[in-house]
């Protein structure tokens, strides 16, 4: 995904997180992520995309921010 933020490095920002610190853990069940995924938030904080686990597929996520980035 660094690729991603680097093409739009003043659109978006990028973050990986350790699911396994702090009140990670319980964010990640919450999300319904089994150890791990990939979650969007809007400039609100809303969850607005999320894959879990293995099922990330990068073309969903480029195509998600491409969309998002058009509105």
């Amino acid at each position: 995904m660094s690729e991603l933020g680097k093409k739009h490095e003043n659109q978006i920002a990028i973050n990986n997180l350790d699911a396994t610190t702090g009140d990670r853990p319980q964010i990640q069940r919450d999300l319904g992520f089994a150890s791990h995924g990939l979650v969007i938030h809007d400039a609100q904080g809303e969850v607005v995309f999320k894959q879990s686990d293995h099922a990330v597929k990068k073309e969903d996520v480029y195509a998600f921010v491409a969309e998002a980035l058009s509105k």
